[in-house]
């Protein structure tokens, strides 16, 4: 900004020596003429004193004609420094208008670079808050999350150790309810390659199902209820669980709870025999 500033100035000056220039070749052919015009007349003088008769003028002496010239230089010149006095007004008033309007813009663009530099200090700081809003939402809903899931497990640990409590040292206790005939149940011996199929009130009759130990729990699931159907309308069973699939334990008691079923979770070694009559 101060460069053009200096430009302008430049300019300014620059012009006013073509201004001062141009008032110097008016002021030559100003002479020019006037010569021109001395000679016209002195010719139509002379030219006239030769038709007319000749009367006896008083001598004009060299000294008057050239005082008077000089007058009339003088008085041209005078009329060329007025002349230059305004054209020097006037370039001086373009410089000072140039000069302030200059001081306006500049004061002008600074206030918008002023208010630049705040709306991005606003934006960014802003931009801080709305990434700091969503980092403390984000961290919230995680932990809102995981509370939840925490409870689940919880649930789940509790009716795991509930169920546990009630079938204490590996017996079955739904082999003590064999004598109500009200309440029929099955149990689903279930190991890592077969699983056996028997009513409580008669553990003698066992249906054995085999499996291949890669088949995932809901697929073992998906048999043993099918062939529960095909034995019993019953929907109470005792999921057995041995220590070669006790690892998906949760797994395949919410895949037989899914399909309806009622279970109640027994954990045995692989040797304990449970086809035996009912506990006294």
């Amino acid at each position: 900004m101060r460069r053009r500033k200096r430009e302008q100035t430049i300019t300014l000056f620059s012009f006013q020596d073509i201004i001062t220039g141009v008032a110097g070749v008016m002021l030559f052919v100003l002479l020019l003429l006037v010569v021109q015009l001395t000679i016209r007349t002195a010719a139509a003088a002379a030219k006239q004193d030769d038709d007319a008769v000749v009367v006896p003028e008083p001598p004009v002496s060299e000294t008057e004609i050239a005082e008077a010239r000089y007058e009339e230089l003088e008085q041209s010149l005078q009329e060329m420094k007025t002349q230059l006095d305004e054209l020097r007004q006037q370039s001086e008033a373009l410089l000072h208008a140039a000069e302030s309007n200059l001081d306006d813009k500049i004061a002008q663009t600074q206030a918008e670079i002023d208010e630049l530099i705040r709306l991005a200090d606003e934006q960014k700081r802003q931009a801080e808050q709305l990434a700091a809003d969503i980092a403390a939402q984000e961290v919230s809903e995680q932990r809102e999350s995981i509370l939840e899931r925490r409870g689940e497990l919880q649930k789940k640990l509790e009716t795991l150790e509930a169920e546990r409590q009630r079938h204490a040292k590996g017996k079955l206790v739904a082999f003590r309810t064999a004598s109500n005939q009200n309440v029929p149940m099955w149990v689903v011996d279930l190991r890592d390659l077969h699983a056996d199929l028997f009513d409580v009130t008669d553990p003698s009759t066992v249906t054995s199902l085999d499996f291949e130990r890669k088949d995932p729990p809901g697929v073992v699931m998906t048999q043993v209820a099918s062939k529960l159907k095909e034995k019993t309308k019953s929907r109470n069973i005792i999921l057995l669980l041995r220590p070669s699939v006790a690892g998906a334990g949760v797994l395949y008691m919410e895949a037989f709870r899914a399909v309806g079923f009622n279970v109640a979770l027994e954990l045995l070694d692989e040797d304990t025999l449970v086809t035996e009559p009912s506990l006294p």
